[in-house]
């Protein structure tokens, strides 16, 4: 039986074995969330790549690329700053 295969009655080693495995993954996905992280602030602080093309080389949305930066005090560069604003101004409702 192969790891993405089903028993139509699991044994309680299957159970425990699957669950060691799920365990192993999650350890692994936050570890290279982790890594990924701290590439992809440290490209954006460099400032050698445009943020849109670390963000797409990331797999990560650019919005999230972009709240990652700003928790980790990368403002945005000066061409952006204006055009960030002006998005910023229509978004909020007329008060």
């Amino acid at each position: 039986m192969t790891v993405d295969e089903t028993p139509e009655q699991p044994t309680l080693e299957e159970i425990e074995a699957a669950g060691t495995r799920r365990k192993r993954d999650e350890e692994r996905l936050k570890k290279s969330s982790t890594h990924l992280k701290e590439v992809v602030l440290a490209a954006l602080r460099n400032g050698e790549h445009r943020p849109t093309e670390v963000a797409k080389a990331s797999g990560w949305t650019p919005a999230h690329v972009r709240k990652m930066a700003r928790e980790a005090g990368i403002e945005p560069d000066e061409r952006y700053k204006e055009r960030a604003e002006r998005l910023r101004r229509t978004a909020q409702p007329d008060a």
